[in-house]
C-alpha cells in the first residue's frame, strides 16, 4: 500500500521521505549542520519502519524531525503526572450510556505550543474555549501566555497541569491572546484585556472508555496522555499504540469519538498530523491507550460569559 504524505512544501511516497537537505529548506534548518543530519536520518528510519508495520496509521517527516526524542521530549512533553492539587474540584461528571456512535465538537482553532513545554495551559485554554464555544457559539482566543507566567503552582515552560491551571483560573479574569500575546517563554505576570470568559473550578471524568465517551457526549474534555516517538512522527490515520504505557508526559484536549478511536487536538500546531489533531485507538487494557485513564480527565467546570466577548 503506498500514502501520500503531505510535508512542507513537498510530497512524498510512502517510504520516500525528503532528502535532509530538501527538508532543511523546506523548515529553514541549516542544510550543513551534520549533527542534526545524523538525527534526521535516524528518524527517517524510524518512519519507514513504522510506515512498513502498516497498521493504520502513516509517518512522515515534520518540523520535529531534527530532534532525538529525548531531545523531543524535554521540549514538548512536559505535563506532570499524578499529583496533588488543592483546586476547586466540583465533583465528577455522570456517566451516562452511550448512545451516539460519533462525536467530533466544533472546537476553536488549532494553536502552536512552540518549542516550550506548555502543553499543559494549551490542553485547559483549549477545553475554556471549546466549552465556551458550545455555549455561546461564539469563538474566543484565550492567553496561555497568562497561565504559563501567573500560574506559580505550574511551571511555565517547564512543565504543569491542567487541575492546577484551574486552581489558578478560577473566579479570574480571563484575558485575551490579543491583549496578553503568547511568546513561547517564560515571563513576568502582568495585566490584559479581560475576555469575559471565567471558570469557577472542574469535574473529574471516569478513567475509562466507557467514562471519557460519556462526558464527549457534552463536551470537549481535557486529557493528559504519554505521547512517545510515534507522536513525534505521526501523520495522518488511526495510531495503534504498541503498549498501554502507565505514565504521562502531555496535555491535550480529546474533541470526538467514532466506534474505534479518539480524536484529539494538539498543540503543535496545523502542520502536525491532521492538520493539528490525532486520533488513536481505543484499547481499554491497562492504563489506556497512551495511558490516558492513568489520571483522570478533567471538564472545566461553570464556565461563563460576563461581558462581550472579542472574537
Amino acid at each position: 500500500m503506498k500514502f501520500a504524505v503531505l510535508t512542507a512544501g513537498f510530497v512524498t511516497a510512502f517510504g520516500a521521505q525528503p532528502t535532509f537537505e530538501e527538508w532543511a529548506a523546506a523548515y529553514g534548518f541549516n542544510a550543513a549542520d551534520d549533527e542534526m543530519k545524523g538525527k534526521y536520518d535516524a528518524n527517517v528510519a524510524e518512519i519507514d519502519m513504522l510506515n512498513e508495520a502498516d497498521n493504520g496509521a502513516t509517518f512522515a517527516v515534520n518540523q520535529f524531525s531534527g530532534l532525538t526524542y529525548d531531545e523531543f521530549a524535554a521540549q514538548y512533553l512536559t505535563a506532570t503526572p499524578l499529583a496533588d492539587t488543592d483546586a476547586p474540584l466540583l465533583g465528577e461528571v455522570p456517566e451516562t450510556e452511550v448512545t451516539m456512535p460519533m462525536v467530533d465538537w466544533d472546537v476553536t482553532p488549532v494553536k502552536d505550543q512552540g518549542s516550550c513545554g506548555s502543553c499543559w495551559a494549551f490542553g485547559t485554554l483549549g477545553a475554556v474555549e471549546a466549552i465556551h464555544k458550545q455555549a455561546s457559539g461564539k469563538t474566543v482566543s484565550l492567553a496561555e501566555q497568562q497561565l504559563v507566567d501567573c500560574s506559580t503552582q505550574n511551571n511555565g515552560c517547564n512543565g504543569g497541569r491542567p487541575d492546577w491551571a484551574l486552581n489558578y483560573l478560577a473566579g479570574k479574569s480571563i484575558y485575551t491572546t490579543s491583549s496578553y500575546a503568547y511568546t513561547a517563554r517564560d515571563g513576568s505576570c502582568k495585566s490584559g484585556t479581560a475576555s469575559g470568559v471565567t471558570v469557577s473550578g472542574y469535574k473529574t471524568v471516569t478513567k475509562s472508555d466507557s467514562g471519557l465517551a460519556s462526558a464527549l457526549g457534552t463536551s470537549a474534555v481535557t486529557v493528559m496522555v504519554y505521547a512517545d516517538s510515534t507522536f513525534q512522527h505521526y501523520s495522518g490515520g488511526v495510531l495503534t499504540p504498541s503498549t498501554t504505557a502507565c505514565n504521562l508526559n502531555h496535555a491535550v484536549l480529546a474533541t470526538g469519538y467514532g466506534s474505534n478511536y479518539w480524536k484529539i487536538k494538539n498543540s503543535w500546531g496545523k502542520s502536525w498530523g491532521e492538520s493539528g489533531y490525532i486520533r488513536f485507538s481505543r484499547t481499554t487494557s491497562g492504563c489506556g491507550p497512551y495511558g490516558m485513564f492513568y489520571d483522570s480527565p478533567v471538564v472545566p467546570s461553570g464556565v461563563s460569559e460576563s461581558e462581550s466577548v472579542s472574537v
